[in-house]
């Protein structure tokens, strides 16, 4: 057996272990060195596992116009999905315009969150996002009291001194000050970097104002010059920090929206759904094994084991990842199973070609892979491309359901080709040096045909 063949074999059973620790824990935590790490889980979207859902619309005090909401509508949908996938760590979420007797809304679905106290994560993610800097003077405002410009206007007859556009959103995070407790910094980005250093110096010993939406989170005295990164202390918890943070970081929204309804939602495939789902899953993987055992008999063994794992391995780094997993998503995991039975069949059939022109085990395994390998090549890189392209439409169109399909098969075919390229061939390398091909039968060729060609060739040869 090469030394090739032979480490290649190593580091094959080194990933079916690893793949298959991965699948079936023991504990729900991994220790290394005495520290323990969560053991990765297989994230489900709204459909298998439910979630909750929540209709914002435009805040009818604010008195929009329809052709305002029409045209700012879209991006604010974008901007709450980058929020929440940012903000919450929900993967594929489905946020979509809905429009209802002539009004506006945007659906948001998050699989996973439930009733209670993580409403509160969502309302906060959700806030317009108005960060503004207010000059209120000797006095100052109390923390979460509603602020009213119109009462400082003598020192802000512009408005705001600054806003959350002037900061530089890469610079904003959550840190803690000299007593441990959380709070926020921030610098500013361009020609407000300068202002703000300007407007500091000129106020020192005055109270400078930061509200969120105009309600306070900071009222305090300015003590020195602030050229560089600045602090926000208020009565922040870590998660209410974290919050802020994310807001602050994607920037407000251009329509303050209200939140009209808020409900729990069940698995909309239901449980006898997704029982079946797995039924019929198993026996299509079933009926391919079978087939290519039958037609293929000794290679199609090989190729079954190389496809359990496949999918063993895709599955394994669908968790790692943190893939979350929709009936879309399955379905692009299925196709992806197809596809890499594909490039055994393409390989076999071009083994088979070399063995019937009385080629060794050896040169036709080499051959043939060669001849089969520019069809598998360009048939994975033209699904590729259709993966990037669905994932572009479904990231920029709010297509979440696109976007998960696309992510699975395009990880599927990435390891369909590692399968095909590596697991499957060294496999048949394996049967090189124990005298199989003298047995026809065990790769599904009629008695004799490759003895026959072999010998006809010697004696040519003679």
């Amino acid at each position: 057996m090469r030394r090739e063949t032979l480490t290649l074999l190593l580091f094959i059973i080194l990933l079916a272990a690893s793949s298959a620790y991965i699948n079936w824990p023991t504990d729900p935590h991994w220790s290394v060195l005495g520290i323990s790490f969560p053991h990765p889980a297989i994230k489900q979207g709204l459909d298998l596992q439910g979630g909750v859902r929540v209709l914002l619309v435009p805040d009818p005090a604010q008195h929009y116009s329809q052709d305002t909401i029409q045209k700012e509508i879209d991006g604010v949908r974008g901007q709450i999905e980058t929020r929440v996938n940012g903000g919450l760590g929900v993967n594929e979420p489905n946020i979509y315009v809905q429009k209802s007797n002539g009004q506006y809304g945007i659906v948001v679905e998050l699989p996973g969150f439930t009733s209670g106290n993580q409403f509160q994560a969502i309302n906060s993610l959700l806030k317009t996002g108005n960060l503004e800097f207010w000059s209120t003077g000797p006095q100052p405002v109390p923390l979460g009291a509603d602020f009213d410009p119109t009462q400082f206007t003598q020192y802000n007859p512009s408005g705001p001194e600054f806003t959350g556009k002037d900061l530089d959103a890469t610079q904003v995070s959550v840190s803690t000050d000299q007593a441990g407790r959380p709070d926020i910094v921030f610098e500013m980005k361009g020609d407000a970097i300068g202002r703000f250093g300007q407007f500091t110096q000129r106020n020192i010993g005055q109270y400078l104002t930061v509200t969120l939406d105009r309600k306070v989170i900071e009222s305090a005295v300015i003590q020195s010059t602030i050229t560089g990164q600045g602090e926000i202390t208020g009565n922040f918890t870590t998660d209410s920090a974290k919050q802020i943070v994310t807001v602050l970081q994607y920037g407000a929204l251009p329509i303050v929206l209200t939140i009209a309804s808020e409900e729990t939602v069940g698995p909309t495939l239901g449980q006898d759904s997704i029982a079946k789902s797995y039924i019929a899953a198993a026996i299509g993987l079933g009926l391919v094994i079978l087939f290519m055992l039958l037609y293929y008999r000794l290679p199609g063994l090989l190729a079954d084991i190389a496809l359990l794992l496949y999918a063993s391995l895709t599955f394994a780094i669908f968790k790692v990842l943190g893939v979350t997993l929709s009936l879309a998503g399955i379905a692009g995991f299925i196709l992806s199973i197809g596809m890499a039975v594909d490039a055994n069949v393409l390989i076999f059939e071009r083994v088979k070609e070399e063995l019937r022109a009385g080629r060794s085990l050896s040169a036709a395994i080499d051959v043939g892979w060669k001849r089969a390998w520019p069809s598998i090549r360009d048939s994975n890189i033209s699904t590729l491309i259709t993966c990037a392209v669905l994932f572009y439409f479904g990231s920029n169109f709010g297509a979440s359901i696109i976007v998960g399909f696309a992510t699975t098969l395009f990880l599927g075919v990435l390891i369909s080709m590692f399968t095909a390229i590596t697991v499957t061939r060294t496999f048949l390398n394996l049967l090189v040096p124990t005298g199989a091909v003298s047995h026809p039968a065990l790769f599904g060729l009629p008695a004799g045909s490759i003895a026959t060609v072999s010998l006809a060739r010697r004696n040519s040869t003679v």
